[in-house]
């Protein structure tokens, strides 16, 4: 009887995970139905590097889905790696209120602070991180790595 109770959990506590995994997203974004349509132009622009249309693309996905954390997330990812940093802060901050475990918001606000020299802040980023995946995830991964190899 006790097997039969630890099975069932075991697969309870599985299928929450990996649950949770794809609802805090990741640098791993699928295109989905359930996220509008300019949502998923965005993902494929992001994938080409064409990050002025991503965030032309992911402005009007915000119009329909003004509380979307990987919404937030991803314009906060397009302006960064478009050069525009205050942007992205705004954005990566706005996805953190909305989702405070968001971990793709973790691992790329963390990246941020470290181009703007703010390695504590980053640090602060990956302890957050780590609560999150104690089971371990690539943001934590990521952003550690990026610690590791940051250089002032």
């Amino acid at each position: 009887m006790a097997r039969k109770f630890f099975i069932i959990g075991a697969i309870m506590i599985m299928s929450l995970l990996g649950a949770q995994a794809f609802a805090a997203g990741s640098d791993d974004y699928a295109p989905t139905a359930a996220k509008p349509a300019a949502y998923n132009k965005a993902l494929a622009l992001i994938k080409d590097k064409n990050y002025g249309q991503a965030i032309a693309s992911l402005k009007q996905a915000e119009a329909a889905a003004k509380k979307d954390a990987d919404i937030q997330n991803l314009l906060g990812f397009a302006h960064r790696k478009s050069g525009k940093l205050d942007e992205a802060a705004k954005y990566y901050k706005s996805a953190l209120v909305l989702d405070t475990k968001h971990k793709g918001a973790l691992e790329y606000q963390g990246e941020l602070f470290l181009m703007l020299g703010d390695k504590a802040s980053a640090k602060k980023n990956l302890k957050k991180l780590d609560k999150i995946c104690w089971l371990g995830c690539s943001e934590l991964d990521d952003l550690r790595t990026a610690i590791r190899n940051y250089k002032p």
